[in-house]
């Protein structure tokens, strides 16, 4: 399955290998649920394509290779597993780092780059972004390393600024919707629904119709509209939610509230307010993991809401 939303980037990659202006390292830049980790690899099989082409030829001895996962100029760094728990650690380390660096300066036995992949960049902790930074700044022979990071902003500018700089954009609606009734074979009013409730990205909008997660953002609407409009108190909308997974349930808070601040930009007092419970959303959805009363956290959050003027 094709993305075309893909396509620009892609368009983008290709005049730069093949014009010959490859730089050491690539920063893939856009927001989750686009499929950049799914280009970044067919990124890395083109750079190690014997044929040197984009797409990779996917016959050559080197996409045999990265086909099987073997491949001992193609590196993929990601959460590894923790030593001490049964886990992946939630951020990069500097070891990974430094095994890659190694691995980049070995003698080349199949392609004529070496390439690899790190993701999601904005994990990397201190420790290994000032090593990547080293890495960067004097790169190993002719290698790429391909950047891949949901949220750039998050990474030192001195990483940043030694990137080529690729971003995938967000689809417009009018792009999407055809895109995903036809991938999902579903209504258009049900794209739509779906496109709201993943923030406009496509593929996890096609996730959430495969799910049926569109119900429960839908009764979410209704609370919530409810509640302005005074058809439901506090304690009944809550009930009405017990049953809506509490990562999505503060994601879609902070998305209502978001699009309510951009519908009232011209009503100071009400856009502050507005403004304050998306920060808020955001932040009770980082506290689901601590000991914190998430009942009251949520009966606050819509007790305010209830009090907005419609």
């Amino acid at each position: 399955m094709t993305y075309p939303w893909l396509e620009p980037v892609a368009a983008e990659f290709s005049e730069r290998l093949l014009g010959g202006r490859m730089a050491h390292a690539i920063l893939l830049s856009g927001p989750a649920g686009l499929g950049k980790t799914g280009l970044a690899r067919d990124f890395l099989a083109s750079l190690l394509c014997l044929e040197e082409s984009w797409p990779a030829c996917g016959a050559c001895r080197s996409c045999q290779l990265i086909g099987s996962g073997a491949h001992p100029e193609g590196h993929v760094l990601t959460f590894e597993q923790h030593p001490k728990k049964d886990e992946l650690r939630k951020e990069l380390v500097v070891d990974q780092i430094r095994r890659l660096t190694a691995s980049l300066q070995l003698t080349n036995t199949v392609s004529r780059r070496k390439a690899a992949i790190v993701y999601p960049a904005e994990s990397l902790n201190a420790s290994a972004a000032n090593a990547l930074l080293k890495t960067l700044e004097e790169p190993p022979g002719d290698a790429v390393i391909i950047l891949v990071s949901h949220k750039p902003s998050q990474l030192p500018a001195t990483v940043r600024s030694r990137c080529q700089s690729l971003n995938v954009r967000l689809p417009d609606a009018e792009a999407a919707i055809p895109w995903l009734m036809q991938a999902a074979g579903s209504e258009r009013d049900d794209c739509a629904v779906a496109l709201e409730a993943a923030a406009g990205s496509p593929l996890r909008a096609l996730q959430l119709l495969g799910e049926d997660g569109i119900a429960p953002y839908r009764k979410l609407t209704e609370v919530l509209d409810g509640l302005r409009a005074e058809r439901y108190e506090p304690a009944a909308a809550m009930a009405s939610l017990a049953d809506v997974d509490p990562e999505l349930l503060w994601t879609w808070l902070s998305l209502r509230a978001a699009k309510e601040v951009r519908s009232n930009l011209d009503q100071a007092p009400l856009a502050r307010t507005l403004s304050r419970l998306q920060v808020e959303a955001d932040r009770n959805r980082r506290l689901l993991p601590t000991p914190v009363r998430k009942d009251l956290l949520l009966q606050d959050w819509l007790i305010q809401w209830a009090r907005l003027h419609v």
